[in-house]
Protein backbone atom coordinates (compact mmCIF):
# COMPACT_ATOMS: atom_id res chain seq x y z
CA UNK A 1 0.00 0.00 0.00
CA UNK A 2 1.47 3.39 -0.96
CA UNK A 3 2.27 5.58 2.80
CA UNK A 4 1.09 8.79 1.24
CA UNK A 5 -1.98 7.69 -1.11
CA UNK A 6 -3.24 4.98 0.66
CA UNK A 7 -4.20 3.28 -2.46
CA UNK A 8 -2.85 -0.28 -2.87
CA UNK A 9 -0.67 -0.87 -5.94
CA UNK A 10 -1.81 -3.91 -8.26
CA UNK A 11 0.90 -5.97 -9.74
CA UNK A 12 0.36 -6.62 -13.55
CA UNK A 13 -0.01 -9.59 -14.74
CA UNK A 14 2.47 -9.40 -17.50
CA UNK A 15 5.45 -8.71 -16.56
CA UNK A 16 7.05 -6.60 -19.70
CA UNK A 17 10.71 -5.57 -18.66
CA UNK A 18 13.70 -6.81 -19.89
CA UNK A 19 15.76 -8.87 -17.26
CA UNK A 20 19.41 -7.58 -16.84
CA UNK A 21 21.98 -10.45 -18.27
CA UNK A 22 23.84 -12.73 -15.03
CA UNK A 23 27.40 -10.99 -16.55
CA UNK A 24 25.76 -7.36 -16.66
CA UNK A 25 24.70 -7.82 -12.88
CA UNK A 26 27.75 -9.47 -11.81
CA UNK A 27 29.74 -6.41 -13.60
CA UNK A 28 27.60 -4.08 -11.67
CA UNK A 29 27.99 -5.91 -8.52
CA UNK A 30 31.72 -6.10 -9.20
CA UNK A 31 32.16 -2.10 -9.92
CA UNK A 32 31.32 -1.40 -6.53
CA UNK A 33 33.69 -3.70 -4.97
CA UNK A 34 37.13 -2.26 -3.74
CA UNK A 35 40.42 -3.92 -3.41
CA UNK A 36 39.46 -6.00 -0.26
CA UNK A 37 35.69 -7.07 -1.16
CA UNK A 38 36.92 -8.13 -5.03
CA UNK A 39 39.55 -10.19 -3.61
CA UNK A 40 36.76 -12.12 -1.39
CA UNK A 41 34.40 -12.53 -4.28
CA UNK A 42 37.56 -13.91 -6.47
CA UNK A 43 37.92 -16.19 -3.49
CA UNK A 44 34.72 -17.56 -3.04
CA UNK A 45 34.60 -17.73 -6.61
CA UNK A 46 37.41 -20.25 -6.74
CA UNK A 47 36.01 -22.14 -3.83
CA UNK A 48 32.61 -22.99 -5.43
CA UNK A 49 33.64 -23.09 -9.02
CA UNK A 50 35.73 -25.84 -9.89
CA UNK A 51 35.95 -24.89 -13.19
CA UNK A 52 37.95 -21.66 -12.23
CA UNK A 53 42.01 -22.10 -11.24
CA UNK A 54 44.29 -19.68 -10.12
CA UNK A 55 47.60 -19.11 -12.60
CA UNK A 56 50.89 -17.49 -11.74
CA UNK A 57 50.27 -13.80 -11.37
CA UNK A 58 50.92 -12.59 -15.28
CA UNK A 59 50.41 -15.69 -17.27
CA UNK A 60 47.29 -16.22 -19.37
CA UNK A 61 47.44 -20.16 -19.50
CA UNK A 62 45.43 -22.49 -22.29
CA UNK A 63 44.73 -19.92 -25.07
CA UNK A 64 43.08 -21.81 -27.44
CA UNK A 65 41.73 -21.21 -30.85
CA UNK A 66 38.43 -22.55 -30.03
CA UNK A 67 37.17 -20.42 -26.90
CA UNK A 68 33.97 -19.61 -24.79
CA UNK A 69 32.18 -16.47 -25.97
CA UNK A 70 30.77 -14.27 -23.57
CA UNK A 71 27.33 -13.22 -25.05
CA UNK A 72 26.95 -17.28 -26.25
CA UNK A 73 23.89 -18.73 -24.81
CA UNK A 74 22.63 -21.10 -26.64
CA UNK A 75 24.81 -24.08 -28.26
CA UNK A 76 25.62 -24.45 -32.20
CA UNK A 77 22.93 -26.84 -33.45
CA UNK A 78 23.66 -30.95 -33.80
CA UNK A 79 26.82 -30.33 -31.16
CA UNK A 80 25.35 -32.63 -28.61
CA UNK A 81 24.57 -29.53 -26.03
CA UNK A 82 21.49 -28.62 -24.21
CA UNK A 83 20.88 -25.14 -23.20
CA UNK A 84 20.64 -23.93 -19.39
CA UNK A 85 17.17 -24.09 -17.78
CA UNK A 86 15.76 -20.66 -16.42
CA UNK A 87 16.33 -22.28 -13.17
CA UNK A 88 19.51 -22.49 -13.71
CA UNK A 89 20.64 -19.73 -15.42
CA UNK A 90 19.47 -17.44 -12.23
CA UNK A 91 22.01 -19.82 -10.17
CA UNK A 92 24.81 -17.81 -11.93
CA UNK A 93 23.03 -14.24 -11.49
CA UNK A 94 24.17 -11.97 -8.06
CA UNK A 95 21.15 -9.76 -6.92
CA UNK A 96 21.04 -6.56 -8.37
CA UNK A 97 22.48 -3.85 -6.63
CA UNK A 98 20.24 -1.93 -5.27
CA UNK A 99 18.67 2.00 -7.09
CA UNK A 100 20.64 4.59 -6.38
CA UNK A 101 18.95 7.18 -5.01
CA UNK A 102 20.27 9.99 -7.22
CA UNK A 103 19.23 7.86 -10.44
CA UNK A 104 15.85 7.57 -9.11
CA UNK A 105 15.67 11.37 -8.87
CA UNK A 106 16.96 11.86 -12.13
CA UNK A 107 14.53 9.68 -13.70
CA UNK A 108 11.30 11.45 -12.59
CA UNK A 109 13.39 15.20 -12.72
CA UNK A 110 14.57 15.11 -16.50
CA UNK A 111 11.28 14.53 -17.43
CA UNK A 112 10.00 18.17 -15.96
CA UNK A 113 13.16 20.48 -17.53
CA UNK A 114 13.73 22.90 -20.20
CA UNK A 115 16.30 21.77 -22.31
CA UNK A 116 18.28 24.91 -20.75
CA UNK A 117 17.80 23.81 -17.36
CA UNK A 118 19.24 19.96 -17.68
CA UNK A 119 23.16 20.88 -16.58
CA UNK A 120 21.40 23.12 -13.19
CA UNK A 121 19.36 20.10 -12.71
CA UNK A 122 21.72 17.35 -12.99
CA UNK A 123 24.95 19.51 -10.91
CA UNK A 124 21.90 19.73 -8.10
CA UNK A 125 21.35 16.12 -8.06
CA UNK A 126 25.01 14.97 -8.06
CA UNK A 127 24.83 17.35 -5.02
CA UNK A 128 22.62 15.33 -3.10
CA UNK A 129 24.32 13.23 -0.07
CA UNK A 130 24.35 10.02 1.35
CA UNK A 131 21.28 11.12 2.79
CA UNK A 132 19.31 12.68 0.28
CA UNK A 133 19.95 16.47 1.46
CA UNK A 134 21.07 19.04 -1.17
CA UNK A 135 24.53 19.98 -0.16
CA UNK A 136 25.42 22.66 -2.33
CA UNK A 137 24.20 26.33 -1.17
CA UNK A 138 22.16 28.00 -3.98
CA UNK A 139 24.38 30.93 -3.85
CA UNK A 140 27.42 29.06 -4.97
CA UNK A 141 25.71 26.66 -7.44
CA UNK A 142 24.42 30.18 -8.99
CA UNK A 143 27.69 31.88 -8.98
CA UNK A 144 28.82 28.45 -10.88
CA UNK A 145 26.35 28.77 -14.05
CA UNK A 146 26.44 31.91 -14.02
CA UNK A 147 22.24 31.96 -13.41
CA UNK A 148 20.47 34.07 -11.29
CA UNK A 149 18.99 32.93 -7.68
CA UNK A 150 15.88 32.48 -8.57
CA UNK A 151 16.68 30.05 -11.71
CA UNK A 152 18.34 27.85 -8.76
CA UNK A 153 15.38 28.43 -6.88
CA UNK A 154 13.12 26.83 -9.66
CA UNK A 155 15.06 24.16 -10.13
CA UNK A 156 15.05 22.89 -6.80
CA UNK A 157 11.37 23.34 -6.14
CA UNK A 158 11.28 20.51 -9.09
CA UNK A 159 13.94 18.68 -7.33
CA UNK A 160 12.18 18.76 -4.04
CA UNK A 161 8.40 17.60 -5.48
CA UNK A 162 10.35 14.17 -6.80
CA UNK A 163 10.01 11.03 -4.91
CA UNK A 164 11.23 10.22 -2.25
CA UNK A 165 9.31 12.97 0.09
CA UNK A 166 11.99 15.26 1.63
CA UNK A 167 14.87 14.45 -1.26
CA UNK A 168 17.11 17.98 -1.71
CA UNK A 169 16.01 19.15 1.65
CA UNK A 170 18.55 21.53 3.27
CA UNK A 171 17.90 20.80 6.92
CA UNK A 172 16.10 18.06 9.08
CA UNK A 173 13.31 20.54 9.60
CA UNK A 174 12.63 21.33 5.69
CA UNK A 175 12.96 17.23 5.05
CA UNK A 176 9.77 16.91 7.33
CA UNK A 177 8.02 19.67 5.92
CA UNK A 178 8.10 18.44 2.53
CA UNK A 179 7.22 15.15 3.37
CA UNK A 180 4.32 16.71 5.45
CA UNK A 181 3.41 18.20 2.34
CA UNK A 182 3.49 15.13 0.24
CA UNK A 183 0.64 13.67 3.16
CA UNK A 184 -1.39 16.95 3.04
CA UNK A 185 -1.50 16.63 -1.32
CA UNK A 186 -3.06 13.59 -0.32
CA UNK A 187 -5.54 13.16 2.30
CA UNK A 188 -8.23 11.27 1.82
CA UNK A 189 -10.57 12.69 5.11
CA UNK A 190 -10.96 15.69 7.00
CA UNK A 191 -9.37 13.90 10.20
CA UNK A 192 -6.12 13.11 7.98
CA UNK A 193 -5.77 17.03 6.30
CA UNK A 194 -6.32 18.51 10.09
CA UNK A 195 -3.78 15.69 11.58
CA UNK A 196 -1.09 16.61 8.54
CA UNK A 197 -2.01 20.82 9.23
CA UNK A 198 -1.16 20.16 12.94
CA UNK A 199 1.78 18.70 12.09
CA UNK A 200 2.96 21.49 9.62
CA UNK A 201 2.27 23.44 12.56
CA UNK A 202 4.56 21.77 14.83
CA UNK A 203 7.73 20.99 12.63
CA UNK A 204 6.85 24.63 11.30
CA UNK A 205 6.01 26.68 13.95
CA UNK A 206 7.19 24.57 17.47
CA UNK A 207 10.64 23.54 15.84
CA UNK A 208 12.91 25.22 19.37
CA UNK A 209 10.12 23.20 21.46
CA UNK A 210 10.13 20.37 19.28
CA UNK A 211 14.07 19.80 18.82
CA UNK A 212 14.37 20.48 23.06
CA UNK A 213 11.22 17.93 24.31
CA UNK A 214 9.69 20.83 25.47
CA UNK A 215 6.01 19.56 24.84
CA UNK A 216 4.35 21.52 27.49
CA UNK A 217 5.89 24.68 26.04
CA UNK A 218 4.69 23.17 22.42
CA UNK A 219 1.26 22.71 23.58
CA UNK A 220 0.82 26.51 24.79
CA UNK A 221 2.57 27.94 21.76
CA UNK A 222 0.10 25.84 19.72
CA UNK A 223 -2.75 26.24 22.05
CA UNK A 224 -3.57 22.65 21.68
CA UNK A 225 -4.27 19.94 24.72
CA UNK A 226 -1.51 17.14 25.17
CA UNK A 227 -3.89 14.26 23.53
CA UNK A 228 -3.90 16.51 20.75
CA UNK A 229 -0.19 17.32 20.71
CA UNK A 230 0.46 13.18 21.06
CA UNK A 231 -1.39 12.59 18.15
CA UNK A 232 0.66 14.78 16.05
CA UNK A 233 4.12 14.07 17.73
CA UNK A 234 3.35 10.02 16.90
CA UNK A 235 2.67 11.02 13.08
CA UNK A 236 5.73 12.81 12.98
CA UNK A 237 7.68 9.75 14.86
CA UNK A 238 6.39 6.85 12.40
CA UNK A 239 5.29 8.36 9.39
CA UNK A 240 8.02 10.95 8.79
CA UNK A 241 11.68 9.48 8.15
CA UNK A 242 15.21 12.07 8.71
CA UNK A 243 16.76 11.00 6.17
CA UNK A 244 14.88 10.45 2.56
CA UNK A 245 17.83 7.90 1.18
CA UNK A 246 16.12 5.01 3.38
CA UNK A 247 15.50 1.71 1.03
CA UNK A 248 18.06 2.90 -1.65
CA UNK A 249 21.86 2.02 -2.02
CA UNK A 250 22.95 5.65 -0.61
CA UNK A 251 21.24 4.92 2.65
CA UNK A 252 24.11 2.50 3.67
CA UNK A 253 26.94 3.94 2.61
CA UNK A 254 29.35 6.53 5.05
CA UNK A 255 29.83 10.00 3.93
CA UNK A 256 33.36 10.08 4.49
CA UNK A 257 34.90 6.54 5.20
CA UNK A 258 38.49 6.18 6.37
CA UNK A 259 41.10 5.74 3.91
CA UNK A 260 41.77 1.89 3.33
CA UNK A 261 45.38 0.20 3.81
CA UNK A 262 46.20 -0.44 0.34
CA UNK A 263 44.77 2.06 -2.86
CA UNK A 264 42.48 0.86 -5.55
CA UNK A 265 44.16 2.90 -8.08
CA UNK A 266 47.81 4.44 -8.17
CA UNK A 267 48.29 7.26 -9.79
CA UNK A 268 52.71 7.61 -10.48
CA UNK A 269 54.56 10.11 -12.04
CA UNK A 270 57.48 9.95 -14.27
CA UNK A 271 59.97 11.63 -17.14
CA UNK A 272 57.31 9.78 -19.60
CA UNK A 273 54.30 11.06 -18.16
CA UNK A 274 51.12 9.47 -15.74
CA UNK A 275 51.01 5.41 -15.15
CA UNK A 276 48.21 3.95 -14.24
CA UNK A 277 47.58 0.74 -11.95
CA UNK A 278 44.20 -0.80 -11.56
CA UNK A 279 45.13 -3.05 -8.36
CA UNK A 280 43.42 -6.25 -7.34
CA UNK A 281 42.97 -9.13 -9.14
CA UNK A 282 43.32 -9.12 -12.58
CA UNK A 283 41.95 -11.63 -15.46
CA UNK A 284 45.29 -12.82 -15.87
CA UNK A 285 45.24 -14.20 -12.87
CA UNK A 286 42.50 -16.85 -13.45
CA UNK A 287 41.80 -19.23 -15.98
CA UNK A 288 39.43 -22.06 -16.85
CA UNK A 289 40.47 -25.40 -15.24
CA UNK A 290 42.16 -27.73 -17.63
CA UNK A 291 40.26 -30.40 -16.74
CA UNK A 292 36.78 -28.86 -17.28
CA UNK A 293 37.98 -27.27 -20.51
CA UNK A 294 39.29 -30.52 -22.31
CA UNK A 295 36.56 -32.30 -21.09
CA UNK A 296 34.39 -29.50 -22.64
CA UNK A 297 36.42 -29.80 -25.98
CA UNK A 298 35.70 -33.59 -26.07
CA UNK A 299 32.24 -33.30 -25.84
CA UNK A 300 31.81 -30.71 -29.23
CA UNK A 301 34.38 -32.99 -31.09
CA UNK A 302 31.44 -36.28 -30.10
CA UNK A 303 34.82 -38.02 -29.26
CA UNK A 304 33.20 -39.24 -25.85
CA UNK A 305 29.44 -39.34 -25.18
CA UNK A 306 28.78 -37.59 -21.59
CA UNK A 307 25.48 -38.15 -19.35
CA UNK A 308 22.72 -35.57 -18.64
CA UNK A 309 24.41 -35.03 -15.09
CA UNK A 310 27.56 -34.33 -16.49
CA UNK A 311 26.73 -32.17 -19.63
CA UNK A 312 24.20 -30.00 -16.97
CA UNK A 313 27.39 -29.96 -14.77
CA UNK A 314 30.42 -28.97 -17.19
CA UNK A 315 27.69 -26.37 -18.63
CA UNK A 316 26.39 -25.03 -15.55
CA UNK A 317 30.57 -24.58 -14.35
CA UNK A 318 31.85 -23.53 -17.48
CA UNK A 319 29.90 -20.61 -17.82
CA UNK A 320 29.69 -19.59 -14.78
CA UNK A 321 33.55 -19.29 -15.36
CA UNK A 322 33.18 -17.60 -18.32
CA UNK A 323 31.17 -14.59 -17.22
CA UNK A 324 33.24 -14.53 -14.14
CA UNK A 325 36.27 -14.00 -16.05
CA UNK A 326 34.16 -11.81 -18.73
CA UNK A 327 33.23 -9.57 -15.84
CA UNK A 328 36.71 -9.15 -14.13
CA UNK A 329 37.91 -8.06 -17.73
CA UNK A 330 35.37 -5.54 -18.37
CA UNK A 331 35.43 -3.81 -14.82
CA UNK A 332 39.24 -3.26 -15.43
CA UNK A 333 38.95 -1.69 -18.65
CA UNK A 334 36.30 0.77 -17.00
CA UNK A 335 37.95 2.07 -14.52
CA UNK A 336 41.17 2.28 -16.80
CA UNK A 337 38.64 4.44 -19.39
CA UNK A 338 37.19 6.45 -16.70
CA UNK A 339 40.98 7.32 -15.18
CA UNK A 340 42.08 8.27 -18.67
CA UNK A 341 39.12 10.60 -19.02
CA UNK A 342 40.15 11.98 -15.47
CA UNK A 343 43.85 12.54 -16.36
CA UNK A 344 43.16 14.35 -19.20
CA UNK A 345 40.34 16.57 -17.78
CA UNK A 346 41.92 16.71 -13.97
CA UNK A 347 45.80 17.15 -15.14
CA UNK A 348 46.47 20.11 -12.77
CA UNK A 349 45.43 18.27 -10.23
CA UNK A 350 47.07 14.84 -10.65
CA UNK A 351 49.82 16.47 -11.29
CA UNK A 352 50.20 18.96 -8.33
CA UNK A 353 47.91 16.60 -5.62
CA UNK A 354 46.64 20.08 -5.11
CA UNK A 355 43.02 20.15 -4.32
CA UNK A 356 43.14 23.65 -5.52
CA UNK A 357 43.04 22.55 -9.35
CA UNK A 358 40.47 20.33 -8.62
CA UNK A 359 38.04 20.95 -10.75
CA UNK A 360 34.66 18.95 -10.16
CA UNK A 361 32.67 17.76 -12.99
CA UNK A 362 29.49 15.71 -13.29
CA UNK A 363 29.30 11.94 -13.98
CA UNK A 364 26.94 13.07 -17.01
CA UNK A 365 29.76 15.19 -18.29
CA UNK A 366 32.46 12.25 -17.80
CA UNK A 367 29.50 9.86 -19.33
CA UNK A 368 29.86 11.60 -22.55
CA UNK A 369 33.46 12.19 -22.29
CA UNK A 370 34.02 7.74 -21.87
CA UNK A 371 30.84 6.81 -24.02
CA UNK A 372 30.14 4.80 -20.61
CA UNK A 373 26.86 5.21 -18.40
CA UNK A 374 26.65 7.46 -16.00
CA UNK A 375 25.29 4.81 -13.53
CA UNK A 376 27.81 2.75 -14.21
CA UNK A 377 30.47 5.52 -13.70
CA UNK A 378 28.96 6.11 -10.34
CA UNK A 379 29.26 2.15 -9.53
CA UNK A 380 32.79 1.96 -10.28
CA UNK A 381 33.84 5.48 -8.32
CA UNK A 382 32.19 4.07 -5.39
CA UNK A 383 33.93 2.71 -2.43
CA UNK A 384 37.60 3.24 -4.37
CA UNK A 385 40.77 5.02 -3.50
CA UNK A 386 42.99 6.77 -5.83
CA UNK A 387 46.57 6.74 -4.50
CA UNK A 388 48.09 10.39 -5.98
CA UNK A 389 51.29 10.72 -7.34
CA UNK A 390 52.64 12.69 -3.78
CA UNK A 391 51.36 9.54 -2.25
CA UNK A 392 48.17 11.30 -0.32
CA UNK A 393 45.15 9.13 -1.00
CA UNK A 394 41.56 10.54 -1.88
CA UNK A 395 38.11 8.83 -2.65
CA UNK A 396 37.46 8.47 -6.20
CA UNK A 397 34.17 10.13 -6.08
CA UNK A 398 36.07 13.36 -5.00
CA UNK A 399 35.85 14.73 -9.09
CA UNK A 400 32.06 14.71 -8.33
CA UNK A 401 31.78 15.99 -4.85
CA UNK A 402 32.48 20.10 -4.86
CA UNK A 403 31.72 20.30 -0.96
CA UNK A 404 34.57 17.80 -0.61
CA UNK A 405 37.09 20.19 -2.40
CA UNK A 406 36.23 22.92 -0.55
CA UNK A 407 36.56 21.00 2.53
CA UNK A 408 40.00 20.24 1.53
CA UNK A 409 40.70 23.69 1.15
CA UNK A 410 39.50 24.39 4.85
CA UNK A 411 41.79 22.04 5.90
CA UNK A 412 44.68 23.15 3.77
CA UNK A 413 44.11 26.44 5.18
CA UNK A 414 43.74 25.80 8.87
CA UNK A 415 47.19 24.20 8.30
CA UNK A 416 48.73 26.74 6.60
CA UNK A 417 47.39 29.20 8.01
CA UNK A 418 46.71 29.19 12.42
CA UNK A 419 48.80 29.58 14.66
CA UNK A 420 48.06 28.55 18.08
CA UNK A 421 46.47 31.00 20.43
CA UNK A 422 44.76 32.76 17.26
CA UNK A 423 42.67 30.12 15.44
CA UNK A 424 40.67 31.29 12.25
CA UNK A 425 37.29 31.64 12.78
CA UNK A 426 34.42 30.79 10.57
CA UNK A 427 34.33 34.28 8.57
CA UNK A 428 38.04 34.52 8.47
CA UNK A 429 38.24 30.81 6.44
CA UNK A 430 35.76 32.36 3.65
CA UNK A 431 37.66 35.45 3.06
CA UNK A 432 40.73 33.31 2.96
CA UNK A 433 38.49 30.98 0.71
CA UNK A 434 37.74 33.99 -1.76
CA UNK A 435 41.33 34.62 -2.42
CA UNK A 436 41.69 31.64 -4.11
CA UNK A 437 38.16 32.22 -5.78
CA UNK A 438 35.33 30.36 -4.06
CA UNK A 439 32.95 32.66 -2.83
CA UNK A 440 30.94 31.21 0.04
CA UNK A 441 29.43 32.65 3.23
CA UNK A 442 30.57 32.03 6.79
CA UNK A 443 27.28 30.17 8.00
CA UNK A 444 28.58 27.45 4.40
CA UNK A 445 32.41 27.26 5.97
CA UNK A 446 30.19 26.21 9.39
CA UNK A 447 28.20 23.55 7.30
CA UNK A 448 31.06 22.03 4.81
CA UNK A 449 33.40 21.70 8.76
CA UNK A 450 30.38 19.85 10.22
CA UNK A 451 30.03 17.52 7.46
CA UNK A 452 33.99 16.89 7.15
CA UNK A 453 34.21 16.47 10.67
CA UNK A 454 36.23 19.28 10.82
CA UNK A 455 36.99 21.19 14.68
CA UNK A 456 35.65 24.51 14.99
CA UNK A 457 38.08 27.15 16.07
CA UNK A 458 37.48 26.37 19.93
CA UNK A 459 38.22 23.26 19.90
CA UNK A 460 41.10 23.39 17.48
CA UNK A 461 42.59 25.13 20.07
CA UNK A 462 41.38 23.24 22.95
CA UNK A 463 42.99 19.96 21.25
CA UNK A 464 46.38 21.62 20.49
CA UNK A 465 46.50 22.94 24.25
CA UNK A 466 45.80 18.76 25.21
CA UNK A 467 48.09 17.43 22.38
Amino acid sequence: MNKLTGQTRVAPTVKTTVQASAGLKLLARMLTLDIVALEQLVQQELEENPALEPTEEGAWTYRDTFSLTFHTDAPEEGDGWEPLSDEEDHELEPPAPPMRLKDHVWGQLALTLAPHEKALAEFMVESLDCHGYLTAPLEEIALRFNCSLEEVETILQKLQQCDPPGVGARSLQECLQLQIRAYQQHARSEADAELYHLAWQVVTEGWAHLTNARHDKLARKLRIDETTLARALSFIRNELVPYPSVGFAEADEPPNPPPPREPDIVVSLSQNGFHVEIRGYKPPFLKLSPTYFNRYRELREGTIRPTEEEKAHLSHFLKRAQIFLQALHQREQTLKKIMQALLERQHPFFFTSDVRFLQPITRAELAQTTGLHRSTIGRAVRNKWIQLPNRSMVPADIFFDNAYRVAALIRQIIDEHERPGAPLTDAEIALKLEEVGIHIARRTVSKYRAKYHIFSSRWRERERKVG
